[in-house]
C-alpha cells in the first residue's frame, strides 16, 4: 500500500496526528485519501481523520523512511510520559513526573480528550463509549488522559502528601495498572478512579500487591 499515492498525499498520511490520525492537508488531498479509503470525514469542521488502513499505510511509509510512528516499537512498551515528550506533542500525564503542569494544561488535555472522542465517533460507527484500536496499542497513555480528562490529580514525585494516581505498564498484554499514592492511598480512592473509568471506556478491578497495597488491573471495553 502506498505505492499509488502521490507525494502530497504520502506526506499527509505521514505526517497525521500520531494519537489521533488526525490528516492535516488540503481538500484536494483530504478528498482523495478518502476515495482509497485511508481517511475518513468527520464533524461539520471538515475535519479529516485515518482508517484502520490508513494507520497500516502510514506504519509502512515510517518503516520505508526507516523510522518508526509513535506508539510503535520500544517506545509503546514505555510510560506515557516517556514518547516523543521532547518532540512538542500532547503527551498525558502518566504520575511518572515526565509531564510538568503549565498554565495551559487544562485546556491542552480538553482538546486532546475532545479530539479522542472524535476519533473513537469515526472508528466506532459513531458510538464513543469504547476506546479506539490506537488507544488499545497505547494503554498507558490512554488511561492516564481519561483520568486527567476526569479531573484526577496526577502523583506528583516530592511533593509531601500530594495523593495521585500512577499508570504503568502490566505484565499483561494490553493492560495497564493504576496505583494511589499519597495520604489518601487505598482502595477508597482507587474504586473512586474506577467508577470514573467505567463510563469512559474502561473497566478496572481491584487486587493486591504482594505486600498488601492495593492497585487497579486495567482493561478497555468492548462496543
Amino acid at each position: 500500500m502506498g505505492k499509488g499515492l502521490t507525494a502530497a498525499q504520502r506526506k499527509a498520511v505521514a505526517a497525521s496526528d500520531p494519537s489521533t490520525g488526525r490528516v492535516a492537508a488540503g481538500a484536494a488531498v483530504c478528498a482523495a485519501l478518502v476515495a482509497a479509503g485511508l481517511a475518513v470525514p468527520h464533524g461539520r469542521a471538515g475535519l479529516h481523520y485515518l482508517t484502520p488502513e490508513g494507520r497500516r499505510v502510514r506504519a509502512e511509509l515510517a518503516m520505508r523512511a526507516g523510522g518508526q510512528t509513535a506508539g510503535e516499537g520500544p517506545e509503546a512498551a514505555a510510560g506515557a510520559g516517556e514518547v516523543e515528550a521532547d518532540r512538542g506533542r500532547f503527551v498525558a500525564d502518566d504520575g511518572s513526573g515526565a509531564v510538568l503542569p503549565g498554565a495551559g494544561r487544562v485546556a491542552e488535555v480538553a482538546a486532546a480528550w475532545e479530539g479522542l472522542r472524535q476519533i473513537r465517533a469515526v472508528l466506532g460507527d459513531g458510538a464513543a463509549q469504547a476506546p479506539a484500536a490506537w488507544e488499545r496499542e497505547r494503554p498507558v497513555h490512554a488511561v492516564a488522559l481519561a483520568l486527567e480528562a476526569a479531573g484526577v490529580p496526577p502523583h506528583r514525585a516530592g511533593e509531601d502528601g500530594a495523593a495521585g494516581y500512577r499508570v504503568r505498564s502490566s505484565a499483561h498484554p494490553g493492560l495497564v495498572e493504576v496505583t494511589w499514592s499519597g495520604a489518601a492511598a487505598g482502595s477508597a480512592a482507587l474504586a473512586r478512579v474506577a467508577s470514573l473509568l467505567g463510563p469512559l471506556g474502561w473497566q478496572a478491578t481491584e487486587h493486591r500487591a504482594r505486600g498488601g497495597a492495593p492497585f487497579l488491573l486495567v482493561s478497555p471495553r468492548h462496543a
